[in-house]
């Protein structure tokens, strides 16, 4: 499997990047997708269910790869339609580093050909809502108003940002999300110690039934993109075959980021 991952993003890669600099002005694109007909709805639902985890991918690490498999795992079996890797190109909180947009994109591919039904998407907006919006925009020929929901997976950090009157420019959090949760739900990572009064209020706010939680464990959930570059850096491969999938390891190693 890793020589054809290393195969199939080497043969592709001006091809992605065609696509990148095409698409550049675009409010949402696909670098690849399993299917033409991605995502796949059943014919007999009335819904089409979208799992996107939307994440800086610098580098994508084990991390990633189970909070999309703890997720699919929390609902039932063939309740999501499809799912997306999604990264911002204009971060609201962080500046571009590390690894290119093209490289990201390759190491995106790679992880998404691991999961059955899975792209991988850009965007150049930062806030949740702007990214619902033209999501929701780019299958508007595909499905109708309503029909399609989109279910985000964050961290307790992402979530706590999310919920951040400073983001909103004096409107009330709840007024600025309640049309994003018309549409999208949010799967929640967290570790079971954060605050409580952060959820009770969250909650009171918005429902459960909007926000899943998931708890990945222990030692995965110190995983980070961070680390990793830290091992790459201080050269400990040991640690770093523990954070990286090998495709990523070995395609990070061939293009020497970090």
């Amino acid at each position: 499997m890793l020589q054809s991952m290393f195969a199939r993003v080497t043969e592709r890669k001006q091809l992605i990047r065609d696509i990148l600099e095409s698409s550049a002005q675009k409010d949402f694109y696909t670098t690849f997708s399993p299917s033409t007909h991605w995502p796949f709805k059943d014919a007999t639902s009335k819904k089409c269910r979208l799992l996107v985890l939307d994440s800086s991918f610098n580098p994508p690490t084990k991390a990633h790869a189970k909070l999309l498999q703890t997720s699919l795992e929390s609902y039932p079996t063939s309740y999501f339609d499809g799912s997306l890797l999604l990264f911002s190109t204009n971060n609201v909180d962080k500046t571009l580093t590390g690894a290119s947009v093209l490289q990201r994109a390759q190491m995106m591919e790679m992880i998404a050909m691991q999961y059955p039904n899975t792209a991988v998407g850009f965007t150049p907006h930062g806030r949740f809502m702007d990214k619902a919006k033209y999501i929701h925009s780019w299958f508007a020929e595909t499905y109708t108003s309503g029909q399609l929901e989109l279910y985000f997976i964050v961290g307790y950090d992402t979530m706590v940002r999310l919920l951040d009157p400073k983001y909103y420019n004096g409107t009330s959090v709840k007024e600025a999300l309640t049309p994003f949760f018309e549409s999208c739900h949010l799967i929640c990572a967290d570790r079971g110690t954060e605050d409580v009064d952060f959820w009770v209020k969250t909650y009171s706010t918005f429902g459960q039934h909007l926000i899943q939680r998931i708890q990945l464990d222990a030692i995965t959930s110190q995983l980070s993109s961070t680390l990793a570059r830290e091992a790459i850096q201080q050269r400990h491969t040991d640690q770093l075959n523990t954070i990286l999938d090998p495709n990523i390891v070995a395609f990070v190693s061939e293009n020497k980021i970090y």
